[in-house]
């Protein structure tokens, strides 16, 4: 299935590129991870709670090792860690948790694949994606 997008025209008069038009990914829904379970379960021999299972165990295990520093990485779907984001301290010295780290994300990198005869990357999730525009896209085209 395609990627569905509409089109949205850029209307802050302050952007550089205003009144130029974009597509942008539109979503139909979501998955949760018993819809994903089951879905699982239609293609191994596990059982739908058993994967449903190993795939809470999986976050709870990921929290645990990003809290630690460390970066998840799994085969053939990409890499987690936690980012920061601080404010700046005038020296090294004055630089405080408390004061400096305002926030915290976390970050996926998706696998990425490299084609062997031209070079170019591509990421693992993104192979083969297709797009059409979205039916619902109302805007009348010159």
């Amino acid at each position: 299935m395609p990627v569905n997008y509409v089109l949205r025209q850029e209307k802050r008069e302050t952007a550089k590129e205003f009144g130029k038009w974009y597509g942008r990914a539109v979503h139909t829904g979501e998955v949760n991870m018993k819809q994903i379970s089951d879905e699982i379960e239609e293609n191994v021999t596990a059982k739908a709670a058993d994967v449903y299972a190993v795939l809470k165990e999986l976050v709870r295990v990921m929290k645990r090792h990003m809290q630690n520093s460390q970066v998840i990485v799994i085969d053939d779907f990409g890499r987690f860690k936690i980012g920061l984001k601080t404010k700046p301290a005038t020296t090294a010295k004055t630089f405080s948790p408390q004061k400096n780290i305002v926030g915290a994300r976390v970050l996926f990198q998706p696998e990425l694949h490299i084609d062997s005869a031209t070079k170019k990357r591509s990421q693992a999730f993104l192979d083969g994606m297709t797009v059409k525009e979205a039916v619902q896209n109302a805007v009348e085209k010159e």
